[in-house]
């Protein structure tokens, strides 16, 4: 298996559709359906890219709150983070990544749900490069 992808999404579904796609092109793939323990099995996993949803039953923008907390803790601060979300179609909000930034949004990338596996592929290829 080549480089690790740690998936962050409370939907179950979501996780198995895209550990489908990332073991079918030779990544390996690690989750959690939880926000509050994502930061614990990341350290643990030492994934190579994250892909963090924004939604969470806790929280409607937990995951923005959790690309924060990545970015400020120095085990996991440089590992890329791509937000995958649906919160512009649920909410009829315009987020894009036009709002990444070291503050407020601290990510590489951010991509719509429902996402194309071969955009995600190519995102998550361009990154690692």
């Amino acid at each position: 298996m080549g480089k690790k992808i740690f998936i962050v999404d409370d939907d179950s579904d979501i996780i198995d559709a895209i550990s489908m796609v990332l073991t079918k092109h030779n990544f390996s793939v690690a989750s959690s359906l939880t926000a509050s323990d994502a930061l614990e099995k990341i350290k643990k996993e030492k994934p190579d890219l994250i892909i963090l949803d924004v939604m969470f039953p806790e929280d409607p923008s937990k995951g923005f709150d959790l690309s924060r907390v990545f970015h400020s803790d120095p085990f996991v601060k440089n590992i890329p983070v791509v937000i995958l979300s649906a919160v512009n179609i649920r909410f009829k909000l315009g987020f894009s990544k036009n709002e990444i930034d070291e503050e407020w949004m601290p990510v590489r990338e951010f991509i719509e749900k429902p996402v194309d596996p071969d955009k995600l592929l190519r995102v998550i290829n361009k990154i690692l490069q």
